[in-house]
């Protein structure tokens, strides 16, 4: 298992440097396969099990065998402890200000084929040969790129913070309508995948909100009296980061299931999930794992 650990002075995320884990085995000890004076801010895995990373410098670094040089200059990408060697590509400038993209999502169908959202709702692709930009935002903080998950290379989502819906046939991005009116506040955060094709997105506001579609439209599923900032699934499960606990959907309803710590995000890992709590004071997250003794785990490293 990989974790991105992002450090900064309190009051100065905009400075974060990322170094990347690996923990081995159940209950292992955490070490340090990365350190980089790249701001790194995003973390994913392709399904060929390669690591994948982006910068709020407008980098994507990648394990990847796709030939992209190693990094050279003043960047520094020292591995420790066994890690794998990294190649590095830079993303066109964004077409709106002409500045590098901060790297706010990342997801793929595969090696040669991974998305990038950015802030400003700017939108890239790597198709195996180069990047391109796919998508121009407006580069306004209102439509940053929050989350990106697809079905496959012609099905995939994105979610901006304010109002934003987008959805890729693999050739070009379409915006959807956001059925109904947003609570107070309103920010769409996570997206799940169903299996039967559609996905739910999450929202957070003066109340949580879902809605549930595909690319031919979305309706709202429901309100609820509390934040939904993000959401993971699990086997036939709907689990929700809701900042005091995690929530679940029990038919129409969002229930609250565990409330003895807050959360900031979801993550989906094999047959478990992972919370990551806000503001903690050294590494940190919550795992929740059904077919362990402990279902409910804190780890610390």
């Amino acid at each position: 298992m990989f974790f991105l650990v992002l450090s900064y002075e309190l009051g100065d995320s905009a400075s974060a440097v990322g170094s990347l884990f690996r923990l081995a085995g159940e209950g292992g000890t955490a070490e340090s396969i990365l350190s980089t004076n790249d701001a790194l801010r995003q973390l994913w895995v392709s399904p060929a099990g390669h690591l994948w990373l982006g910068s709020a410098e407008g980098r994507v670094a990648t394990t990847a065998p796709i030939g992209w040089p190693a990094a050279s200059g003043d960047l520094d990408y020292d591995v420790a402890n066994g890690g794998p060697a990294w190649g590095i590509a830079a993303l066109p400038r964004d077409r709106v200000e002409g500045l590098l993209p901060n790297v706010t999502a990342m997801w793929g169908s595969g090696d040669d084929d991974v998305h990038v959202g950015t802030h400003g709702g700017h939108l890239y692709r790597w198709d195996g040969r180069s990047w391109t930009q796919t998508r121009q935002g407006d580069g306004s903080s209102g439509q940053t790129i929050r989350s990106l998950r697809g079905h496959s290379i012609d099905d995939v989502y994105a979610v901006g913070t304010q109002n934003l819906l987008l959805h890729f046939d693999g050739h070009q991005w379409r915006q959807l309508l956001v059925p109904g009116t947003p609570t107070d506040g309103e920010s769409l955060g996570g997206i799940a995948l169903l299996d039967d094709g559609e996905v739910v997105v999450c929202a957070s506001g003066a109340q949580g909100r879902l809605l549930r579609g595909n690319a031919t439209g979305f309706s709202e599923f429901g309100r609820y009296p509390m934040p939904l900032i993000d959401v993971a699934v699990l086997g036939d499960r709907l689990l929700f980061a809701v900042w005091d606990g995690v929530a679940e959907l029990s038919g129409q309803e969002v229930r609250i299931v565990k409330d003895n710590f807050k959360t900031s995000g979801a993550f989906e890992g094999r047959g478990r999930v992972f919370f990551t709590e806000p503001a903690a004071p050294r590494p940190q997250f919550i795992q929740h794992d059904p077919a362990s003794a402990t279902s409910w785990t804190r780890l610390k490293f």
